[in-house]
This record gives C-alpha cells, structure tokens and sequence, in this order.
C-alpha cells in the first residue's frame, strides 16, 4: 500500500538526517497521501536508516492500517494540521540544532535580516512549550497553523509544512540555514537589518 509515497517519504528521512536537520530518532515527518491516510515515521527509528517498510499508514483518527511499528506520538499535531490547511500534504517535525537554539531561547527568528525569510517563510512563528506527543502541543500550534509555514516549539524543536514533501523539506532546510546564519553573525557583531 502506497509503496511509491513511502519510498519518497523515506528518501526526505533520509536527505533530513545527511544534512544534520535531524538527529538519530527524533522527529518525526508525515505525507498525506489520500483522503483517507496519512504516512507517518514510526517512533523510535533512526531517520537515516529508515525504510519504506518502516513507514506506517495511519487513518485520519490515527489508528493504524498498515505498519508494524508504533506511530509516533507527535501524530495529534500533524493530525491539526492537516484539518485546518487542506492545502498542507507533508508535516516535517525535527529538531535542527540552530532554529531549536532559537527556540530554547524563546526567541523567534528575526525576518528583517535576510531576504530570503520573507520571500521563503514569511511569519514564523514562536509557539509556547507544551509536553511532546500531548493534545497540548496540539493545542499549542494551532494559532500559528492557518498564517505559518513554520513553527519553532519553545524547548522542543522545529516544524514545517507544505503542499509535497519537497516543499516542507525545503522548508526546514531554509529554516535552519536563516537561524544558523543569524547566529554565526553574531559571532562578528550584530546583524545588520535590510535596508527598508
């Protein structure tokens, strides 16, 4: 069932993990395949070593189809997603080391110093901590959901979504190379803002 889609969904896995946007198990990326099923990353797996016998299909309650492994327990927030932006078929949920320094900071990126936040992420948003696999992290998005592409987790990580796999992908990579960016530049003194 799906074995294309689950081959794509491992191979973005895969490109997360060779680009250090995600480490050994954590996170966890899902793709919306039909109207009915959502793919999803087991818990517990390494992400570079992930196959696409690994990927299970969930329905849209979260009960599994298909799958030997446990879904993970982030799946009530891509679950959110997916109800409140029909146009969003892929949640990636890792945690890059510099967009989560911003968030462990409880700072959100800036989007006055590189062009490329606004023209690639507009509005990220800087969501309040709340448990990991809990309602509460749910709940903890949903303001951001309808007018964010991406969302920093306070404590926690990152988040991105889109209209393919690609594009949440491209996503997080950008996400992570703005707050790497901005804080390599802090290194030589304080970034300067686009000029307005």
């Amino acid at each position: 069932m799906y074995s294309e889609e689950k081959e794509a969904l491992a191979g973005i896995c895969h490109m997360l993990y060779q680009r250090n946007l995600v480490t050994a198990c954590d996170g966890n990326i899902s793709s919306k395949v039909s109207k009915d099923h959502i793919l999803l990353t087991p818990s517990g797996m390494n992400k570079g070593l992930l196959l696409p016998e690994d990927i299970i299909v969930l329905d849209l309650s979260g009960n599994t189809v298909e799958g030997n492994g446990r879904a993970s327990k982030e799946y009530p927030m891509h679950q959110l997603i997916y109800q409140m932006r029909p146009d969003v078929k892929a949640v990636i949920h890792t945690h890059p080391v510099f967009a989560t320094a911003f968030a462990l900071a409880g700072k959100n990126i800036p989007d006055n110093y590189l062009i490329e936040t606004t023209m690639m992420l507009p509005d990220i948003a800087l969501a309040e901590y709340a448990p990991p696999g809990t309602q509460a992290l749910a709940e903890a998005i949903r303001p951001h959901v309808p007018v964010s592409n991406a969302v920093l987790l306070k404590n926690h990580g990152a988040l991105t979504y889109g209209k393919d796999l690609t594009d949440a992908y491209n996503k997080m990579e950008v996400l992570e190379s703005i707050a790497k960016t901005i804080i390599m530049s802090k290194v030589l003194g304080e970034p300067q803002v686009v000029p307005g």
